[in-house]
């Protein structure tokens, strides 16, 4: 599997920092040139028949790129080309500070990368954080370097071997939600991690406010406003990869699959005013990509199922409740059981891809 790892790259010397500036100007300029190009050739573009058409003479104007840029900066031209088709709008500009490096062209050494500048092979020293050291020892593919704010990023692409998948015993059904951002339960009822949203909800709100103030501040003075989105977005992200690697660990520890609920159609249900506010918050989506991707390097299977009635069906009995609200403890009215709501749900999803293996029947969930 490929992982992207960031990297925040050290101070550099004048010199360096003079010809990765201008390489990446060369960069952006040999794009538009690309574009361009595509506009001229007056049919659907593709590396073959673009290449034919245009490299010599753009190649011949961008001598200081190295020649696998040049073709990278095509690539790049294509797909901007054809996502211009399908929104539409004006004819596109590129004009984002990144240059984009083949993986034959670079090299990783001593906590840094050797990419080609200006002619001339050079150093950059980076930020390699301890848990990304492991990965550096795999074979690595393409090399973005990108400058954000005052500050020059690495984003190196790393094929990381998959381990062997576990042979589970049973599922862990995990059941995302509000009030519990997370309740996982194994498929007889038993909790195997749970995670309140008191935290994130108070920070969530915090940040608002914060918002707000800065907002009501700044308009007054200079006729526009702070957004606090940063700070939101590596919060989340933090507390995303926190959760996922508790649950994939502990996953791998009993032996036992995940399964995770579709979340297609998770914002577009008819919700509270507060409760659809509180979904919109929390990027649901990127956890489960997190646990996904953190199960497959640690050989743990991932089955997706539909989360249609898991709230309302007793997971003692399987009678479906129709009248059941949002009550936060589910009692089934046909065989008495009750149970915390979430975990009810949890239960429900670790059965849905349970059952059917067990059963020996066909088995409808996704696998991934």
């Amino acid at each position: 599997m490929k992982l992207t790892l960031k990297m925040k790259m050290r101070s550099l010397t004048r010199n360096k920092e003079w010809m990765l500036e201008q390489s990446m100007e060369e960069f952006k300029s040999c794009v538009n040139d690309w574009l361009n190009a595509i506009a001229q050739l007056r049919e659907k573009p593709n590396r073959g028949n673009l290449h034919r058409f245009a490299y010599k003479r753009i190649r011949s104007e961008h001598p200081q790129l190295h020649s696998n840029v040049v073709q990278d900066a095509m690539n790049l031209a294509i797909e901007i080309y054809r996502s211009w088709l399908k929104k539409g709008g004006s004819f596109p500009e590129f004009h984002s500070d990144v240059i984009y490096f083949k993986g034959v062209d670079v090299k990783i050494e001593n906590n840094g990368l050797v990419v080609p500048l200006m002619g001339e092979r050079v150093y950059l020293p980076l930020y390699v954080p301890k848990k990304f050291k492991k990965y550096l020892q795999h074979k690595h593919g393409r090399v973005a370097i990108k400058r954000i704010g005052k500050d020059w990023y690495a984003f190196v692409s790393i094929n990381v071997p998959e381990k062997e998948p576990i042979k589970p015993i049973g599922t862990i059904g995990v059941d995302l939600g509000y009030y519990n951002l997370l309740v996982a339960s194994d498929e007889k009822g038993r909790e195997v991690m749970r995670v309140q949203g008191d935290v994130l909800i108070k920070h969530k709100e915090h940040l608002e406010r914060l918002t707000a103030r800065r907002q009501q501040r700044l308009m007054k003075r200079f006729g526009t406003y702070a957004k606090t989105n940063h700070k939101d977005r590596k919060f989340v992200d933090d507390l995303n990869h926190k959760i996922a690697k508790e649950l994939v660990l502990k996953a791998k520890q009993l032996n036992r699959a995940i399964v995770l609920e579709k979340l297609k159609g998770l914002k577009g249900q008819k919700r509270s005013k507060r409760l659809r506010k509180i979904l919109h918050r929390w990027s649901y989506a990127d956890l489960v990509a997190k646990i996904v991707y953190k199960a497959r390097l640690h050989g743990v299977p991932v089955i997706f199922v539909s989360p249609r009635g898991t709230s309302k069906t007793c997971s003692n009995c399987g009678y479906y409740v129709k009248g059941f609200k949002n009550e936060r403890v589910f009692r089934c009215p046909k065989c008495g059981f009750q149970l915390d709501r979430d975990l009810n749900a949890a239960r429900n999803i670790a059965k849905r891809a349970f059952l059917p293996a067990v059963n020996g029947e066909a088995s409808s969930p996704q696998r991934r």
